[in-house]
């Protein structure tokens, strides 16, 4: 059985991650710019591909979380935005920076859906309040992260801090698969009964 609490907190973390990554996106690329410059890279590129991962992600959660349910899709979301973080940490060519950028914006579409209808599904009443808060933890994510790494980044190089925080994105995953969530196929009797 799922503590409804307990499934709100893990839809408000995701969230948050999800605000994170994106203001970290947009934090280092000064850095990005500098380092790939000689390679050809394009800013208006590097903009286009993270809301067309954005996009698809926020197509493909629905499908997931009817047929996998939404532990599943929360930890893979998760794990995909970890490993694009990492690679953009690490990365040496502007293919594969392209690559890591769209798959933040793939996980980050995810989860932004997933965790929605997470809290919509979980919320019998004060539906709009359950969503409210759970914008907030958005707004958390991304507020917080700037100040992080103004002060992480006079002591720090991009590459680390990118990579320190693909590494705290995995303390969420933990979380989650020890959470206990609606069941997929009882996600589609739930919404029958709510209507």
């Amino acid at each position: 059985m799922y503590n409804k609490n307990r499934v709100f907190a893990a839809a408000c973390i995701g969230l948050f991650l999800f605000g994170m990554t994106l203001i970290t996106l947009g934090s280092i690329l000064p850095e990005l710019k500098s380092k790939f410059e000689t390679e050809g890279l394009s800013a208006s590129m590097l903009a286009a591909i993270l809301p067309v991962g954005i996009l698809l992600g926020s197509l493909v959660f629905g499908p997931v979380v009817d047929r996998y349910g939404y532990k599943l899709l929360l930890i893979i979301s998760v794990l995909v935005s970890v490993i694009a973080l990492e690679g953009l940490a690490f990365s040496k060519s502007v293919t594969v920076l392209y690559l890591c950028i769209f798959f933040v914006g793939f996980g980050g579409g995810i989860i932004n859906g997933g965790t929605s209808a997470l809290v919509a599904d979980i919320s019998t009443e004060n539906k709009g309040a359950s969503l409210s808060l759970l914008g907030v933890s958005f707004g958390a994510g991304a507020l917080g992260m700037p100040l992080l790494l103004g002060i992480l980044s006079k002591q720090f190089e991009y590459p680390a801090i990118l990579s320190a925080v693909g590494l705290f994105m995995l303390l969420p995953v933990i979380y989650f698969s020890l959470s206990h969530f609606l069941l997929p196929n009882k996600l589609s009797v739930f919404r029958l009964q709510k209507v």
